[in-house]
């Protein structure tokens, strides 16, 4: 019986060693193995090197993620200071500025961001969302961009919100939906999420969405209104009239 295409290559492979027993000893093979076993045991590494992280940037990092807005722009100038073109940091000093409503603080710090990096898609996102528009004509290909990229989750946010405050509360779902498929621990993603299928009509899965996105809101900070989405949760479990 012949083997399966899929078993094909193992047999392959189990029958190379009793190949390579049968085959015939030539002269020279004591010489080469004695040269081979005076070769120094080099192997390559297939490991990256760890990317170095700014400290200053990593404490930002962190501050925000905690809420801490005003010690995460202190770490981000910080850093600012010994490199003025440090992507990360610009973009993370846009977003401490907006968490602590100074939205031209944060807007100015986009605007730099883009000079340096006129086509970097997550600035272009953070703009949108701060609320500084886009530079020029650039919403399609801004909407292009999102609709294009695989794996950023900030960018499918804005298209999202892009497409909420169009009307278009269907397109919004498949946005968000992807935004917190991309980042499940943030709970503004599953709140937008939560809030498109509720305008859609679909409120058992509203109120999952809305819960998990509650919870989530215990852990890491989140821009919508606690109290609102648990009165919203409590009117939607009320019986219809």
């Amino acid at each position: 019986m012949k083997p399966s295409l899929s078993l094909l290559p193992l047999l392959l492979l189990c029958a190379a060693p009793l190949a390579w027993g049968q085959a015939k000893p030539n002269a020279a093979a004591p010489a080469q193995a004695a040269a081979v076993s005076r070769e120094p045991d080099i192997r390559i590494t297939r490991r990256k090197p760890a990317p170095v992280v700014d400290a200053d940037v990593k404490r930002g990092y962190e501050a925000l993620q905690a809420g801490r807005y005003g010690e995460a722009r202190s770490a981000y100038e910080q850093a600012l200071k010994r490199d003025g073109a440090l992507r990360d940091a610009l973009i993370g000093l846009a977003w401490s500025q907006e968490g602590l409503e100074d939205h031209q603080g944060a807007q100015a710090a986009l605007r730099r961001l883009l000079e340096l990096y006129p086509r970097d898609a997550e600035a272009l996102a953070a703009q949108y969302l701060v609320g500084g528009g886009i530079p020029g004509d650039a919403t399609a290909r801004f909407k292009l961009l999102a609709e294009r990229s695989e794996r950023n989750a900030p960018l499918h946010f804005a298209l999202g919100v892009i497409h909420a405050e169009q009307g278009r509360w269907g397109e919004a779902r498949l946005s968000f939906e992807r935004a917190a498929a991309l980042e499940p621990g943030q709970p503004d993603y599953l709140y937008n999420f939560a809030l498109a299928l509720d305008r859609l009509g679909q409120g058992p899965e509203a109120m999952r969405a809305y819960v998990k996105a509650l919870n989530l809101s215990y852990r890491q900070p989140a821009a919508f209104n606690q109290e609102a989405v648990r009165n919203r949760l409590r009117a939607l479990a009320a019986p219809a009239s």
